[in-house]
Parts: C-alpha cells; structure tokens; sequence
C-alpha cells in the first residue's frame, strides 16, 4: 500500500475512498451559489497564473499533456459536475472490473478537486479589489488557510507520484481503453475519457513524472511561503508582475 492509500485509513478500500471523495466534491458543489462572479474571477485568474507560472513546463512535449490534466482539469478550479455525477453512478459497477488502486488513484484526484474548489471559495469571500498577485496575496494571508494549502501542495504530489506508479503497469491502460465504447453507451463517456487522459499524460512523462511533480511541488511551497512572509509578489520568480486583472 502507498503512503498516500495508507493516510486515507486503515481498512478503507479504494472503491469506498473514491465514493466518499465524489460526495464530497458533489456536496460542496451543490452549496456553492450557480452564480458567483467573484469565484469565477478568482478561478480564471487562478488558471492564467498557473499557465503562466507552468508555461516551460506546458513548452516541453513530454510535459504538455501533464499540463493539461493536472494543472487545468484537478487544480484549476474548473466544475466538473457532469463527470462527477457520472462517477456517483458509477462506482458500484467500477469496483468489480478496476483494481483498487486504480480507483484510490481516482478518489485522490476527486479529494484535489474539491480541496482546490474549497479553497478558492474561501478566498473569493476576502477579495475586494481588482484581482492581481498583491490583492491575492492580501486576501491569502486575510485568510490564514495555511495548513489546507500545505496538505492540498502536499496531495499533489502523493498524486502524482501515485499516478506516476500507476501507468507503469501496461495492463491497466489497456483496461481503461478498452473501456470507451461501454463507458459511451452508458452515458459515461466523460469519465472514461478523464482516465484515460491522465494515465496516458503520466506515460509520455515517462521517468521524468518525478521532475514535472517536484517542480509543482517547489513553485507552489515557494510562493505559499512568500506570501506568509509578507510578500506583494509571491509568483515574480515564475511570471513577473502578471498575470493581468481578470
């Protein structure tokens, strides 16, 4: 069992780790407003400067799909409602063809999904100015949230690393592939296509999965240590003064 499998509990199966993970994202998403500009503004900024502070790594072909995955459709903010209503339905008949690993894997990126959402609508409560690095960085410390950013920094990279280990075993890409025309006719298409994404990104990684996690691992740890010091610019070192107001 990983480090990561074993922090969710003694005796908890994958499949019941990924239910729980999807109630949760389902639950927080349901409270949150259908409607909230200043979350949306936060979210999109959110996503340029993580274009912006991850734009070598986006450059190198070999990164480039990890990009995508990791940093857009886990961390960035997006509501993924429709393909985690598919996983409600769905976890029942997952458990009986998927290994439990696998569906651990899943579980942890639904848990970086929702940690990364919570937070962001924390924030959006402390923002009163055009939103740049000093405003975010202001309300950051406004919100004092530390702990919860240094265990989501810290999910992502048992994540990774969990993924990483995942793809080495060719059998279970196969699965997964072959998976797409039942998952279609189910009306779960999405689902089968968001695994099939992320373990074919963490492939092209190859043996350099460990530098693409590192080095989100660093940059985040970096700038969150930045900003409770007292800094205005906590992502300068990656992106200068950008990215602009959103």
């Amino acid at each position: 069992m990983s480090d990561a499998q074993g922090d969710s509990g003694a005796g908890v199966s994958g499949a019941e780790h990924l239910a729980e993970q999807v109630r949760r994202s389902l639950d927080l998403l349901d409270r949150l407003p259908a409607d909230d500009p200043v979350l949306e503004r936060l979210q999109r900024w959110q996503r340029a400067r993580l274009d912006a502070t991850y734009a070598d790594l986006a450059g190198q072909e070999r990164f480039r799909d990890a990009c995508v995955f990791f940093l857009d459709e886990l961390y960035g903010g997006k509501d993924m409602r429709e393909r985690d209503r598919q996983l409600e339905r769905v976890v029942p008949i997952m458990r009986r063809f998927l290994p439990d690993h696998l569906l651990f894997a899943v579980g942890e990126a639904m848990r970086l999904q929702w940690m990364s959402l919570d937070l962001d609508a924390r924030l959006a409560g402390h923002l009163a100015a055009d939103l740049d690095q000093p405003e975010y960085a202001r309300a950051y410390r406004e919100l004092g949230a530390w702990q919860d950013r240094e265990e989501q920094i810290a999910l992502i990279g048992s994540l990774g690393r969990l993924l990483a280990e995942t793809v080495q075993k060719k059998m279970i890409r196969r699965l997964v592939r072959w998976m797409r025309a039942p998952a279609e006719a189910a009306g779960v298409g999405r689902l089968q296509a968001f695994l099939m994404e992320g373990l074919d990104a963490f492939a092209v990684m190859g043996d350099r999965a460990d530098t693409f996690v590192e080095t989100i691992e660093t940059r985040e740890r970096q700038a969150l240590e930045a900003m409770r010091s007292g800094s205005d610019w906590p992502f300068e070192p990656w992106i200068g003064r950008g990215p602009d107001a959103a």
